[in-house]
C-alpha cells in the first residue's frame, strides 16, 4: 500500500515529493486544477495518476482522497492569498480527517511561531492549529530558503538573490539554504517511516552560507560571477511585492536573535531526515554540470 495523494504537485515542494516518491516505486495521485498543464503531464509521464481537484471545493477534495491514506498538503499564498491559504489548508485537513488519513505531511514555512509579522508564515500556523484540533497524525516540514533562488530563471536571480537580497541581508550574514530536490527526498523518507516522524516538526536546511560565499562557489563552478542587477530596493519591492522583502528582513532578525548555532542545529537535524542533503557548493556544481 505505497500510495500517496499530493497537493501542489506541479509546484516546488509537491513536485519534488512526487518525483522522489515515483522514483522509489510509490503510487502517486497528483492533484492539479489543470491536469493538461505541461508540469502535470510531465508527472503523468513518470507514472503519476492525475486527478482534477480544487482546494476550495470540498466535493472535489473528497473525491481526490478516495482510497488514500497518506497525503502531502501544501498551499500557495501567492496565488490564493493568505485568507485563501487558510481556507484551503483547513478544507484539506478536514477532508483528510473524513477520509481516515493515517499520515499527513504538511509543507509549511518559517519557524512555526504565531505573530511573526510575515502573513504567509502566520497563516500556516493557523492551518497547523486546525490539524492539531482535528487530532490528525501529521508531520510538519519547514524548509529554509531555496538554493534555486540563486540560479533558476523563475526566481529572477539577477534582480533578487544577487541584486536585492544583499541589500537587505548583507553579503556576509550566513543564511540557511535547502535544495528543493532535498525537500522531496525528506518527504519521501518521512512517508517511508511514519512511526518515527508522526508528531514531529522537521526543519530543512542543507547549508549555512553567506551570499558572498555562495557567489564565490557560483564563480568556482561556472567560471563567472552571477549577474546582479542593482535595482533600488523600493523599486524591487514594488515589482516583487512587499512580503518577500519583509520575509528577508525577518530572516536577518531571526538569525541575529537565535544565533547561528541554533540554525546550525537545524542543519544537523536535516541530516537525520535527508542524509545526502546538498550544500551550496555541491548544489551549484550540479547545476553547472547540468547546464553543460
Amino acid at each position: 500500500d505505497k500510495q500517496v495523494l499530493i497537493f501542489g504537485a506541479t509546484g516546488n515542494m509537491g513536485g519534488a515529493a512526487a518525483r522522489e516518491l515515483l522514483a522509489r516505486g510509490w503510487q502517486v495521485r497528483a492533484v492539479s486544477r489543470n491536469p493538461q498543464s505541461e508540469k502535470a503531464q510531465a508527472l503523468a509521464a513518470l507514472g503519476a495518476e492525475l486527478v482534477r481537484a480544487d482546494m476550495d471545493d470540498r466535493g472535489s477534495l473528497d473525491a481526490a482522497f478516495d482510497g488514500m491514506t497518506r497525503v502531502f498538503s501544501v498551499q500557495n499564498w501567492s496565488t490564493s492569498g493568505v485568507d485563501g491559504e487558510i481556507r484551503q489548508g483547513k478544507l484539506v485537513a478536514n477532508a483528510a480527517r473524513a477520509a481516515g488519513v493515517t499520515h499527513l505531511v504538511y509543507g509549511s514555512a518559517g519557524m512555526g511561531e504565531p505573530n511573526s509579522g510575515i502573513s504567509h508564515f502566520d497563516c500556516k500556523v493557523v492551518v497547523e492549529d486546525t490539524m492539531r484540533s482535528l487530532d490528525l497524525p501529521f508531520t510538519i516540514v519547514r524548509p529554509m530558503p531555496f538554493m534555486e533562488l540563486m540560479s533558476q530563471k523563475e526566481y529572477y536571480p539577477a534582480m533578487a538573490a544577487w541584486g536585492a537580497m544583499p541589500k537587505v541581508l548583507g553579503w556576509d550574514t550566513p543564511l540557511p539554504w535547502v535544495a528543493v530536490h532535498d525537500i522531496g527526498v525528506a518527504v519521501a523518507n518521512i512517508f517511508a517511516d511514519p512511526d518515527r516522524w508522526i508528531g514531529r516538526e522537521v526543519f530543512l536546511c542543507g547549508d549555512m552560507r553567506s551570499l558572498r560565499e555562495a557567489r564565490a562557489a557560483f564563480q568556482a563552478d561556472t567560471g563567472k560571477k552571477p549577474r546582479g542587477v542593482p535595482l533600488p530596493l523600493a523599486l524591487f519591492q514594488r515589482m516583487a511585492g512587499e512580503e518577500l522583502v519583509q520575509m528577508w528582513r525577518w530572516l536577518g532578525r531571526d538569525i541575529a536573535e537565535r544565533g547561528q548555532d541554533q540554525y546550525m542545529t537545524l542543519l544537523n537535524a536535516t541530516r537525520e531526515v535527508c542524509p545526502e542533503a546538498h550544500d551550496v557548493a555541491g548544489w551549484l556544481r550540479l547545476q553547472a554540470q547540468r547546464a553543460e
